[in-house]
C-alpha cells in the first residue's frame, strides 16, 4: 500500500521529470532493502535528490499541513506550478546543491565499488535478474489476470482440505500437523467418498478446458499471443484475409 501510494505520486510527474529522477525519489520514499542488502552487502550509496526533487521535499509537508483536503494530484500540480515560479537565483542554488552532492556521490560510489570482489559483483549482477525475472512473473500473472484467463480447478485433495479448513478455520497447532491430520483423514476415506471429490473436480476440469479454449482463442483475435499456450497455438487456426479473391482470368 506505500508502495502504491509513492508511485501515485511520483506518476502525474512523469511529464515533467526525467526517469532518474523518479527513480531517485523512489529510492529516498521507499525504504526496501537494495539489491546489494540482499546478498549481505552494505547499501549502496544513494544519488542525490534533482534540484526539483529538491524542492518537491521541501515545500511538500508545508503545502500539505496547509491544504489538507487536497488530492494527491492537486498536491503535485500545485508543487509543479510553484516551481515554475521559483526565481532563477533560487533554481540556481538547488542547482549548485546538486551538483556539489552529484560529485561526492560519484566518489563514494567509486570507493564502494573499488572495494567489491569479483564474487561479490556476480552475486549483485545474479540478484538483478532474479528480481528483474520476479518482476516480469508478477506482470504476466496481473496480465492474464486482467484478461479474465479462467482459473484452474482444485484437485480432488485441495477440495477435501478447503472443506476441511472451511469446517474448522481456527484449528490449534501449526500448519504442518493441520496438513498431516487431514492427510490421514483423506487416507482413510472410503473409495465412494474419494470419487465424489474425484468426479467434482473432472467435471470442473472439464468446464475450465473448454472456457480455456475459448478465452485462448479470443487473445489471440485482440493480438495477446504471449498469453496463449504454445501448444494452444498450433490447434488454433489463422485469422481469414479480409481482402476479397479476385477471380483468375
Amino acid at each position: 500500500m506505500f508502495f502504491q501510494r509513492a508511485v501515485s505520486v511520483i506518476n502525474p510527474l512523469r511529464g515533467l521529470l526525467s526517469t532518474k529522477s523518479t527513480v531517485a525519489l523512489a529510492q529516498n520514499t521507499i525504504t526496501t532493502k537494495t539489491v546489494e542488502e540482499r546478498v549481505g552487502l552494505p547499501r549502496k550509496p544513494k544519488k542525490p535528490l534533482t534540484p526539483y526533487f529538491r524542492y518537491m521535499m521541501e515545500i511538500r509537508p508545508k503545502m500539505l499541513a496547509e491544504n489538507k483536503n487536497w488530492s494527491v494530484n492537486e498536491l503535485v500540480q500545485n508543487i509543479a506550478r510553484q516551481w515554475k515560479a521559483v526565481d532563477e537565483a533560487s533554481k540556481k542554488k538547488y542547482e549548485e546543491d546538486y551538483k556539489r552532492d552529484q560529485a561526492l556521490y560519484l566518489q563514494k560510489r567509486a570507493q564502494y565499488e573499488s572495494k567489491l570482489t569479483e564474487e561479490q559483483r556476480e552475486n549483485i549482477q545474479l540478484m538483478k535478474e532474479t528480481m528483474a525475472e520476479a518482476k516480469e512473473k508478477r506482470a504476466y500473472r496481473k496480465k492474464i489476470k486482467d484478461l479474465g484467463k479462467p482459473k484452474k480447478p482444485q484437485s480432488p485433495f485441495l477440495k477435501f482440505l478447503n472443506e476441511q479448513k472451511a469446517k474448522n478455520p481456527h484449528t490449534p497447532g501449526s500448519y504442518q500437523e493441520w496438513l498431516s491430520s487431514n492427510s490421514a483423514k483423506w487416507i482413510a476415506l472410503s473409495e465412494k467418498q474419494r470419487d465424489t471429490y474425484i468426479q467434482s473436480s473432472h467435471d470442473e476440469m472439464q468446464k475450465y478446458r473448454e472456457e480455456l479454449i475459448k478465452w485462448e482463442k479470443n487473445m489471440v483475435k485482440l493480438g495477446h499471443v504471449d498469453v496463449v499456450r504454445q501448444e494452444a497455438l498450433l490447434d488454433i487456426p489463422p485469422p481469414k484475409s479480409s481482402r476479397k479473391r479476385t477471380a483468375k482470368p
